[in-house]
């Protein structure tokens, strides 16, 4: 894992900062925890298509418990040549399933 990838730089945008405080239940420090995770392994998730160039774009989900609702996350991961690159968690959603709570 690490191995294939040098260390990249992994962040919080204020955006993805600010619905983590919204959605509250120690929100942030699952996120934080995944950020930490992404320095390690900047290709966790789902990869989903990117328009822009180099950038990549994911998705991964973080399982709820007693405090939150479950988390999608996406985040962009840039690894321009010669890396190490950046990640930037760009958007926390909680996750709603259907006839479930329609808040946030």
């Amino acid at each position: 894992m690490s191995s294939e990838h040098p260390h990249v730089l992994a962040e919080i945008t204020s955006e993805a900062r600010s619905r983590c405080v919204a959605v509250g239940g120690r929100a942030l420090e699952a996120v934080e925890a995944l950020r930490a995770e992404l320095e390690k392994n900047p290709e966790l998730g789902r990869r989903a298509t990117s328009a822009a160039g180099r950038m990549k774009l994911y998705t991964t989900r973080l399982e709820g418990n007693a405090e939150r609702p479950a988390l999608t996350v996406t985040y962009v991961y840039d690894a321009p040549p010669p890396e190490p690159g950046i990640i930037r968690i760009a958007l926390v959603s909680p996750v709603h399933f259907a006839g479930g709570d329609g808040e946030f």
